[in-house]
């Protein structure tokens, strides 16, 4: 691709490093399986995945404070894209939010929620 540009160009390159597409599809999917087949309070008390997956990161820590006009700070979920947490963060957290979730449901829902779909897949 460098090839192509005249030589002597200036130009503005950003290196990093990949996030495994598969995981946060992995991440989503947990949220939302747990909210519809987990303990039936999880999906009464945060219905979509994206309330659940805020309230995971405030309860970790995976935050950031923003200090409030009147004085008050107060703490929202970081940003989980892929330019703005790098992949060992977000394995960090996906660990952690894992662990979270076992003690919610009183069980490790990541392997039955991947058996689920590789039944599908072998059906």
């Amino acid at each position: 691709m460098l090839e192509t540009f005249p030589e002597g160009c200036d130009l503005n390159v950003t290196v990093s490093r990949a996030r495994s597409l598969r995981q946060n599809n992995t991440y989503w999917g947990l949220l939302a399986w747990v909210i519809e087949n987990g303990p039936e309070w999880i999906g009464r008390k945060w219905p979509e995945a994206d309330h659940l997956s805020d309230a995971l990161q405030i309860d970790l820590g995976y935050v950031r404070y923003v200090g409030m006009f009147g004085g008050e700070v107060r703490a929202f979920p970081e940003s989980k894209s892929f330019q703005e947490m790098p992949q060992d963060k977000f394995n960090r957290y996906f660990t952690a939010a894992q662990g979270r979730l076992t003690e919610m449901c009183n069980y490790d829902p990541l392997p039955v929620y991947l058996a689920r779909g590789r039944e599908r897949t072998a059906a």
